[in-house]
This record gives C-alpha cells, sequence and structure tokens, in this order.
C-alpha cells in the first residue's frame, strides 16, 4: 500500500429514531439507498436497534424497532457523517433524531462474520 492510499478504518453509529418515526414509510428507499454502500463494502453490517425488553426473536421485533446501529468502514469520521447525511432517514426529518446520532470508532477484531 502507497503511502497516499487512505488508510480505511471502521465506525459504529448509532442512530436513534424520533418518538412516532416514520420509519416503515422511508424503508424501502433507504434500503436502496444503502444497496450499493453494501456491495462496495462501505457499510459492513446494520440493522435495528430494539427496547430492552424485546429480543431479535420476538415474532414482531421488526415492528419494534427504535433506532438504527451500522458498522461502517471509512477513511475519517467526516466520511461517516457524510454517508448519514445522504439516508433518507437522515434527510427526510422523520426518522432518525438528528441530535441524538452518534458516530464512535471501533477496532474490528473480526472483520468478517456470517450471521445467516
Amino acid at each position: 500500500m502507497s503511502s497516499s492510499t487512505p488508510q480505511s478504518n471502521f465506525f459504529i453509529v448509532q442512530a436513534e429514531d424520533l418518538p412516532n418515526a416514520e420509519r416503515v414509510k422511508h424503508t424501502g428507499v433507504h434500503m436502496a439507498q444503502n444497496t450499493p454502500l453494501i456491495s462496495s463494502g462501505i457499510i459492513r453490517a446494520g440493522g435495528g436497534l430494539l427496547p430492552k425488553a424485546v429480543k431479535s426473536s420476538d415474532a414482531d421485533a421488526t415492528q419494534r424497532i427504535i433506532g438504527s446501529w451500522i458498522v461502517v468502514q471509512a477513511v475519517s469520521v467526516d466520511a461517516v457523517w457524510e454517508t448519514i447525511k445522504k439516508d433518507i432517514f437522515y434527510t427526510s426529518g422523520e426518522v432518525w433524531d438528528r441530535e441524538k446520532i452518534l458516530v464512535t470508532p471501533a477496532y474490528m477484531a473480526i472483520k468478517q462474520a456470517t450471521f445467516y
């Protein structure tokens, strides 16, 4: 790797939903926007945040989502924010609580995992 090649880093994004978020209304566009980012390896994993009393195996878990978590591979935290700010869940103003989004640098000990 040459010194001019930027080094990618990992970040964990936690985005809580607004009260009464319009998540379902925007999910189709959200997934369409993020599919190329997943295919290119920028988004490495992601899913929904659940209330403490809900299990991911609960039949209604997808209807109980209260936010998003995303593992992003990017050069910088600024690059992660650029990605977040293009997402319909952010731009619509109807899903993510923009004031509560956290972007945290992370060390990925396991960079490739298969969940299904």
